[in-house]
C-alpha cells in the first residue's frame, strides 16, 4: 500500500529572479549628498517655511522609493503566490482521503483506550477489597491505560497505592480514637475536633488545641464567677433591708420588696369531735406554724 501513494516524477522548477537597480551607485551618491546637505539642519522662526518645504520634498522622495519597492515585491511574489495556491489545492485533494483516515484512527484508538480503562477498573475492583478499600475511591490515572502499561507493572502500582492508602486510613482511625477519648476525658463534644484531622494536622496537634480550648473555657468561667461574686459583694455592701424593702444606701433607691414568709390560712374542720381533736394535734405538731381556734371545742356540740 505504501508504494501506491508515492508520486512519480514530481518536482518543481524554480529559477531565482534577480532584482537590480539601474545606476545604483549614482542613486546612492545622490541620496547621500541630499542627506549631508540637510543633516543637522537647525529650525528657526526665519527658516521655518523653507524647512517645511524641504521636509515635504524629502517625504515625497522617500515615498517614491517605497512605492517602487512595493511594485517590485508584488511582481516578484506573484509566481510564488500562484504556486502556493496550487499546492494548497493539491493538498485539499489529499485531505479528502486523509481526514476520514485521521478520524477513523482516533475513534479506534479512543475505543481501545476505553477498553484498557475498563480492564484497569476490573483489576482495581478485584484488588481493592483485599486492602479494605472502596474501589470508588480510586481515580484512574491516564498512564494506567497506555499501551505500554503491562498488567504486572499496573498490579504493582496499584498494590503500592492500596498499601499507602490503607496505612493512611488506619492512621486516621487511630487518631480519631485518640481525639474522641481525649474529648470524653475533658468533657467536650468530639465531632468538631475529629473533623480537623488531616495529613498535616494529626491527633497530637488536635489534642493540644482541645487542651487550649478547655483552658480558655475554664478561665472564662472563673472570670465570670468572679464578676458575679464581685457584684454580689457590692450589693451586700451598699444595700440594707428595712422591714420588707431593700434600700440602696448610696442612692436611697428602693430596689425591691422582700415578700413575707408568713401566711394566714383559715381552716374549717368538719367531723366528729375525736377527728377534729386529731386534726388540731397534727396542726400543732408542724414547725413554724401557730394556730388560733375561733370556736373552741368547749363551745362545740355534736
Amino acid at each position: 500500500m505504501a508504494n501506491e501513494i508515492v508520486l512519480q516524477d514530481f518536482s518543481v522548477n524554480f529559477t531565482p529572479t534577480e532584482i537590480t537597480i539601474n545606476n545604483e551607485e549614482d542613486l546612492k551618491k545622490q541620496l547621500e549628498s541630499i542627506a549631508r546637505k540637510y543633516k543637522g539642519l537647525i529650525v528657526t522662526e526665519d527658516n521655518l517655511k523653507s524647512v517645511k518645504s524641504t521636509r515635504t520634498k524629502l517625504n515625497a522622495l522617500n515615498k517614491g522609493l517605497d512605492d517602487k519597492r512595493k511594485e517590485i515585491k508584488s511582481t516578484y511574489n506573484e509566481p510564488l503566490s500562484e504556486f502556493e495556491s496550487k499546492v494548497k489545492d493539491y493538498q485539499g485533494i489529499i485531505n479528502e482521503s486523509l481526514d476520514p483516515i485521521d478520524a477513523g484512527i482516533k475513534d479506534l484508538e479512543d475505543s481501545q483506550r476505553e477498553e484498557r480503562k475498563k480492564h484497569v477498573q476490573e483489576i482495581i475492583n478485584s484488588m481493592a477489597p483485599e486492602y479494605s478499600i472502596d474501589p470508588e475511591e480510586i481515580e484512574i490515572e491516564k498512564s494506567w491505560s497506555n499501551k505500554s502499561m503491562t498488567e504486572i507493572k499496573l498490579t504493582k502500582i496499584l498494590a503500592d497505592g492500596f498499601n499507602s492508602l490503607k496505612r493512611k486510613k488506619d492512621l486516621l482511625e487511630t487518631n480519631k480514637k485518640l481525639v474522641e477519648e481525649h474529648c470524653k476525658y475533658v468533657d467536650v463534644e468530639p465531632a468538631g475536633w475529629v473533623s480537623q484531622l488531616s495529613d498535616e494536622y494529626n491527633a497530637t496537634d488536635v489534642i493540644k488545641a482541645i487542651d487550649q480550648f478547655v483552658e480558655d473555657r475554664k478561665m472564662k468561667a472563673e472570670a465570670e464567677q468572679k464578676r458575679i461574686e464581685s457584684e454580689e459583694a457590692i450589693k451586700k455592701a451598699t444595700q440594707r433591708k428595712v422591714d420588707d424593702v431593700v434600700i440602696d444606701d448610696e442612692t436611697g433607691e428602693l430596689l425591691q420588696s422582700v415578700p413575707s414568709n408568713n401566711y394566714a390560712v383559715t381552716i374549717q374542720l368538719v367531723g366528729s369531735k375525736a377527728d377534729i381533736i386529731r386534726a388540731i394535734q397534727q396542726i400543732n405538731s408542724l414547725e413554724n406554724v401557730t394556730n388560733s381556734v375561733v370556736n373552741p371545742l368547749s363551745a362545740w356540740e355534736g
